[in-house]
């Protein structure tokens, strides 16, 4: 048996509070490239499905830049260091790795000519470092900084000239390779925050902090004029620019949560996008920008996973609390707003066309797949270690020292536990429910009603209990525990069935059913999904290191497909191929 990836529904940029993003396209403009935790991440525009990644970094990555020629990609991260690295075939051949400084890099750039690299950021001995990328050694100084740099330009053409802006509100002019200092150019009055070329040559902009836009000349360094002196500017920082190809318009992002279109000739605006969040303002503000697509995706890892009773749309949740949909064909993705929870989304669950959401908020939302502005909130009142529904919307969460039920939308009841209950599940048929705990051990309980009756004790597991999944029939319980070993119990007599699903190495985190029931899905925190045969219990498929940081959900499409998320935001589809 085998497993083939076929998709990644890639996470959005990482940003990060009061500072911008640098985003990058390819030459031929048909992908964006950005970076994620370790990952850097090429997304195709026109089909978002269709994504690549880069997971060689040992830190955080906080910038990727193509090489004009389209055939490398440097990358740099928190700690200085940079990777350059092909982009021809799936190898992704490491051609240089080098340390710029001993800190973060906030900016990168090539020249034209696809041989030189300047990275600058907050180092502690310098602020950039200019090298030969085949080569790695030196080819010129960045003088004239006093604080960290945030940002770094290279004209196109010859002749070269390089531009530099940091937090010392200074801009830093100089001229070809080796690098000559030319001027010093102070007119922002705060932070600046980005610097760009325009496609043509013969300007540059630089946008920052205090809200203002300058344009200077490309080769001599001379100011133009001040473009956010027209009517209806920017009111807050501006964090991104970027030109439109003939040169001719520049768009920027703001953290008044707008981006605006500039007409550089008659320096007005052309047009207003309003981009705020209705959850929150600090969600509205604009960071970064290119001039192409427009897709969606998660910026922090996600948490949960779900799919719809018709198996054809996507539900995850991530650590911040958001809520998205995906199309599972497509990959196109959208946020739901009302759905979201105040922290980590916890676990998620479809039935019907309701979608169950408990999270570190103490909460549980049920919200309406067919109108997703109608969610109903109950507190659970203490912090949920997991919710379950079967086919007849019956709902239950399990907190440390309680069981609840909700009928209809409504909490019903409740049932108090001597041990810490770490999982929850409760069979399609609404008649069985299996509590997970702490002291390792399974309580199958009988569901009457709203009154929950001791069956069995299953003891099997060596680990805390932190997954459990009832087969479609409802008749198998599936265990994860903290050891990495999943044990499959026969939840009508109590006896253990297999204990075969022991290859995991970390912590259980998902567990899911193929339609059929035939296979079950897992992930863990050790990186990897396997995919196990009910009817062949020592047969598995491996997929090793599936997410970076560790695997969140697993979900089955079909018998064929699965779906997995993990730490790095992504969403990935598997194909199997079982063989026989």
């Amino acid at each position: 048996m085998s497993a083939t990836r076929s998709f990644i529904y890639a996470c959005s940029p990482a940003t990060t509070r009061g500072f911008g993003v640098h985003l990058d396209a390819d030459p031929k403009g048909k992908s964006i490239l950005y970076t994620n935790g370790k990952t850097v991440l090429i997304r195709d525009i026109e089909n978002p499905h269709i994504a690549k990644e880069y997971t060689q970094h040992t830190h955080n990555v906080t910038v990727a830049k193509y090489a004009p020629s389209g055939n490398y990609i440097a990358s740099g991260d928190e700690r200085g260091n940079i990777r350059v690295w092909d982009t021809i075939g799936e190898e992704q051949i490491l051609k240089l790795e080098t340390e710029a400084f001993s800190g973060k890099i906030n900016d990168l750039t090539w020249d034209g000519e696809s041989k030189r690299i300047i990275a600058v950021g907050d180092g502690k001995a310098k602020f950039a470092h200019a090298f030969m990328f085949d080569t790695g050694t030196t080819c010129g100084l960045i003088m004239g900084h006093s604080k960290a740099i945030n940002t770094v330009a290279i004209r196109q053409n010859r002749p070269f000239s390089i531009v530099t802006g940091g937090d010392d509100m200074t801009l830093i002019f100089s001229r070809g390779f080796p690098l000559v200092y030319k001027t010093t150019i102070q007119d922002h009055t705060r932070y600046i925050q980005e610097v760009k070329y325009s496609n043509n040559g013969e300007m540059f902009a630089s946008v920052g902090s205090d809200g203002k836009i300058f344009l200077y000349n490309a080769t001599e360094g001379g100011k133009i004029k001040e473009l956010s002196a027209a009517d209806h500017g920017h009111t807050g920082t501006i964090f991104a620019l970027s030109w439109s190809a003939d040169s001719k318009q520049l768009l920027t992002s703001s953290a008044d949560q707008t981006a605006k279109l500039w007409d550089v000739e008659t320096s007005s605006v052309v047009s207003t996008f309003d981009l705020a969040s209705s959850e929150s303002t600090f969600l509205g503000q604009q960071v970064g920008n290119i001039w192409k697509g427009n897709h969606l995706g998660h910026q922090k890892g996600i948490s949960s996973l779900t799919i719809s009773e018709d198996r054809k749309t996507l539900f995850t949740g991530s650590y911040e609390g958001r809520v998205l949909s995906w199309d599972a064909s497509s990959g196109v993705a959208t946020s739901l707003s009302e759905a979201s929870h105040g922290n980590q989304v916890t676990q998620m669950v479809s039935r019907g066309a309701q979608l169950i959401s408990v999270g570190m908020d103490d909460t549980i939302h049920m919200t309406n797949q067919n109108a997703t502005s109608d969610v109903s909130v109950i507190s659970t009142n203490a912090l949920p270690k997991g919710v379950s529904a079967s086919d007849d919307q019956t709902i239950v969460v399990a907190t440390e020292k309680e069981v609840q039920i909700i009928q209809g939308g409504k909490k019903v009841d409740s049932f108090g536990v001597s041990y810490s209950a770490t999982a929850i599940a409760i069979n399609a048929q609404g008649t069985t429910v299996a509590i997970g705990s702490e002291d390792t051990k399974i309580y199958v309980m009988k569901l009457d009603g709203t009154k929950l009756s001791a069956v069995h004790t299953l003891s099997d597991n060596k680990g805390t209990i932190t997954k459990l999944a009832f087969n479609p029939e409802g008749d198998l319980l599936a265990a994860g525990d903290s050891a990495g070993k999943i044990i499959l119990y026969d939840a009508t007599t109590g006896k253990t069935v297999t204990q075969h699903w022991a290859f995991h190495t970390a912590r259980i985190t998902s567990i899911g059913w193929s339609p059929s029931g035939r296979y079950a899905v897992s992930g863990s925190l050790d990186t990897n999904v396997y995919v196990w045969s009910r009817e062949s219990p020592s047969k598995r498929i491996t997929i090793l290191n599936a997410h970076a940081q560790g695997v969140s959900g697993t979900v089955f499409v079909d018998e064929d497909t699965i779906v997995s998320t993990g730490a790095d935001a992504c969403v990935k589809t598997w194909k199997l191929t079982h063989h026989q």
